[in-house]
């Protein structure tokens, strides 16, 4: 078993490329100085680099022309078992040679990736969306690898038009929701006692969630719900399928914590945000409120619809512990009761219907047998755009010794010095604002072999939240 002094001390196993004229592997671990393999959530494949100091020729004896397999096993400490990877070449980038020595950098995707981008989708596609995923990655992209979905609410049936299967996929996403998702609407009349109005005319009202992420992890594919990769570990929304792992708590050291013998693999070094508040553009893309026009040109039916995010948030699920009253700036505007994003839809449910009646599921309509495939947009049009830009509320960096177990899509709970240099920061020693559970959106691991003499692994993780604060107790984000 190797044996290693610091949590980032890392060991290059073996990197065997397989060059494309049928030739056996070659191994190139000798002249690499340092991998970078990275996932994200709304990505669907893999993705490394790799930097090479190279003074065999190797681009020209082999040569690399692009597609050829690249095979790496490292071992760490953080596991006893090495972690392998497997992946291709689709770009040479910044050559530089001087005399007989040049250095490069080869970037490396999944085989899928590849395969996307010479496979074009003609047959019409119909069902739920998650089985229209697998069968684009089974039988276009011809995937073996694990395929994790979760249920959604419609079915839907469309023709692509000659596009690439991840190019469905990620449009599909956008229109899935969540068999959990509950809907209700409300038409406020003029009523006295009890009356709302925008722009003086009486509205109607509806909420819900929409929204799901497909990407390819370590672990294989992956499609879930935004509110089902929030929920906790033993919430009724997050399904059994989902794979993905809740790490931590990660403590950035307080200064008395750096030699105090507990476990340095769960340490944070660096830690820094993004930017928290853009007023400007949450109203622009309609985050607290957007009204909806939506026309049935088959039946002439027109409605107007008011989406407010505070009426669906506490159906939600959230990773911090901010409540749906402190969600929206408090100020004298009340931003959530004036819609700051129109948006004009027309409604479709004809195209794959052939009965007699309206194939509206819209009871108004008199439909008595409504299309299976009919036109969803009510439920996931604003509902899909206010939960994604929810999601970005807090956005935060950190960089963690070295885990390859780590995958986007995964929790992790960070916790955070507090920076208050008052009695109150004495005495509560972490940030319970900035601290807490984030999703992982995005996730780096490094490995530079020129860093001491058994190299340095990192992990950078790129985090996402839709709410401030610890679980445990209400954020005063808001509220003060």
């Amino acid at each position: 078993m190797e044996k290693f002094t610091s949590p980032t001390d890392f060991r290059l196993k073996s990197v065997k490329l397989t060059p494309n004229n049928g030739k056996d592997p070659y191994e190139i671990g000798n002249i690499i100085t340092s991998f970078e393999y990275g996932e994200c959530v709304d990505v669907p494949f893999l993705s490394a680099k790799m930097d090479i100091v190279d003074g065999v020729a190797l681009l020209q004896t082999l040569p690399i022309q692009g597609g050829e397999k690249v095979e790496i096993s490292i071992i760490s400490s953080f596991s006893k078992e090495p972690v392998d990877y497997t992946l291709y070449v689709w770009t040479i980038s910044n050559r530089f040679a001087r005399q007989k020595q040049q250095t490069y950098t080869l970037g490396l995707i999944s085989l899928e990736a590849i395969i996307n981008e010479t496979t074009r989708v003609t047959k019409p596609l119909s069902g739920n969306p998650e089985n229209i995923l697998k069968d684009l990655l089974q039988n276009n992209i011809k995937t073996g690898k694990e395929i994790s979905t979760e249920p959604s609410k419609f079915e839907v049936k469309f023709i692509p038009n000659r596009k690439t299967p991840f190019s469905i996929m990620k449009s599909v996403t956008r229109n899935s929701v969540s068999t959990n998702t509950e809907y209700t609407s409300e038409k406020y009349k003029k009523d006295k006692n009890k009356i709302k109005k925008y722009q003086g005319e009486s509205y109607q009202s509806i909420n819900g969630s929409g929204g799901f992420l497909f990407w390819e992890s370590k672990r294989g594919y992956n499609f879930f719900a935004v509110d089902s990769l929030c929920a906790d570990d033993d919430s009724k929304q997050r399904p059994k399928s989902l794979q993905s792992k809740s790490w931590g708590p990660y403590y950035e050291a307080l200064g008395s914590q750096d030699d105090d013998g507990s476990d340095t693999r769960l340490r944070i070094y660096e830690s820094y945000f993004g930017s928290e508040v853009d007023l400007l553009q949450s109203l622009r893309k309609g985050k607290y409120s957007s009204l909806v026009v939506f026309f049935n040109h088959s039946t002439g039916q027109y409605e107007e619809y008011v989406y407010k995010i505070k009426d669906s948030y506490d159906n939600m699920a959230h990773l911090g512990g901010q409540e749906g009253l402190t969600l929206v700036p408090a100020n004298e505007i009340e931003m959530s009761e004036y819609p700051t994003r129109i948006m004009s839809i027309l409604l479709d449910h004809e195209t794959w219907y052939n009965g007699p009646g309206p194939a509206s599921p819209d009871e108004k309509d008199g439909s008595t047998s409504p299309s299976k495939f009919a036109d969803w947009q009510k439920y996931y049009a604003t509902q899909s755009i206010a939960r994604y830009e929810l999601l970005k509320n807090q956005t935060c960096t950190v960089v963690i010794p070295g885990n390859p177990d780590i995958c986007a899509g995964d929790k992790i709970d960070i916790r955070l010095v507090n920076k208050v240099p008052t009695k109150d920061g004495r005495e509560e020693p972490y940030d319970t604002e900035s601290s807490g559970v984030y999703l992982i959106g995005e996730v780096t691991h490094s490995y530079d072999q020129l860093s001491g003499s058994s190299g340095k692994f990192l992990t950078t993780l790129r985090l996402l939240r839709d709410s401030y604060g610890l679980k445990d107790r209400a954020s005063n984000h808001g509220t003060k």
